[in-house]
């Protein structure tokens, strides 16, 4: 009776308890040291249930190695490791949103796997470059386009726009960084227009090796835009470059951006600077730009661009009474004038 009273446990008690735990944690390193060939991943769930967080990160991390395997099972379990995640004092939250991702996405469910990818931070990582990180991946950036279009035409129509998640921001962000380094430039050049991203259009152009490729890709992509506003954007930021370069101006697609915007006179400037070179390549160069104006078949804007100011040709002075030759009688000298006036 004095033993059941005593409130502090007896070294028995302690020993008792000692052995207990040692047994759970051999229970558990045996549940989580599972062979890759195992059946089932019914130990490693089971530890979910304890109240340690050290066994439960260790479990989350053997479930994210064998997810691919075992979500089916996985899957019963989805409520408790979401809640873990929801749980911000639980320190292993990223790596519990990982693994609900996962077996989300095994369950076509990209929605929540998007959801939960984006909760998992920087363990989401796109260097990975699985089915699922794809697939993930796509539908992030397919749900950042529906909102920068839905933004974009808010901002022509002068309406509240529509704020994007950060964490969406920065996987788009880091696909295009990948992208960089993977030198994929017409691939990011693609995501960047669809995306909207005119910062990151600009950036794929000059960071490649191939600038005037890049120039011609973006600008021939442009035209597949049925938005004109949108297209007129693009065509400013080529016309950017463009004007930058550090290489030899290309006077023909710029002259083509100054076409699609429908702006003769820019193109009348510089056929006039071209010419007012005065030497044979920039006249060939001016002969080079009228040809491609002309090839676009556009005949009112022809009409316009040759009645600039820029483009008339000085009147010639009036030509002086002809002096008589030398030895001729003066009588013809005053005929001559005289037929001259």
């Amino acid at each position: 009776r004095t033993a059941a009273l005593n409130p502090y446990p007896t070294g028995r008690a302690l020993a008792h308890s000692r052995t207990s735990f040692g047994r759970c944690s051999k229970m558990a390193a045996v549940a989580i040291a599972q062979p890759m060939g195992a059946a089932s991943a019914g130990g490693i769930l089971s530890l979910l249930e304890e109240q340690e967080n050290s066994l439960r990160i260790a479990a989350l991390e053997r479930l994210n190695e064998v997810v691919d395997q075992f979500w089916h099972e996985i899957a019963d379990y989805l409520t408790d490791i979401e809640s873990l995640y929801e749980d911000a004092s639980f320190p292993g939250r990223e790596l519990a949103a990982l693994v609900a991702s996962k077996v989300f996405y095994h369950l076509e469910e990209y929605g929540d796997a998007l959801r939960l990818a984006l909760g998992a931070g920087s363990l989401f990582d796109l260097s990975h470059k699985t089915e699922y990180v794809e697939k993930i991946v796509s539908v992030a950036i397919d749900q950042y386009i529906r909102t920068s279009t839905a933004n974009f035409e808010a901002e022509l129509q002068k309406k509240e726009q529509e704020p994007i998640d950060d964490r969406l921001e920065d996987v788009v962000k880091r696909m295009f960084d990948r992208c960089i380094e993977d030198k994929a430039f017409k691939q990011g050049m693609g995501m960047a227009l669809e995306t909207k991203r005119l910062d990151m259009v600009k950036t794929f152009i000059t960071a490649s090796e191939d600038v005037p490729g890049m120039l011609q890709y973006c600008q021939n992509s442009a035209l597949s835009f049925g938005v004109k506003a949108f297209r007129e954007k693009v065509l400013h930021v080529l016309l950017d470059v463009y004007t930058c370069t550090k290489e030899e101006i290309d006077y023909t697609g710029m002259c083509q951006c100054y076409f699609l915007l429908g702006q003769p006179n820019k193109i009348a400037q510089i056929l006039k600077d071209l010419l007012g070179r005065g030497d044979q390549k920039g006249r060939l160069l001016a002969y080079q730009v009228a040809f491609d104006v002309v090839d676009n078949e556009n005949q009112h804007f022809c009409n316009v661009l040759l009645s600039s100011p820029l483009l008339k040709l000085k009147e010639p002075a009036a030509a002086e009474a002809a002096a008589p030759a030398e030895g001729a009688p003066a009588g013809d000298a005053m005929q001559v004038d005289a037929a001259a006036t």
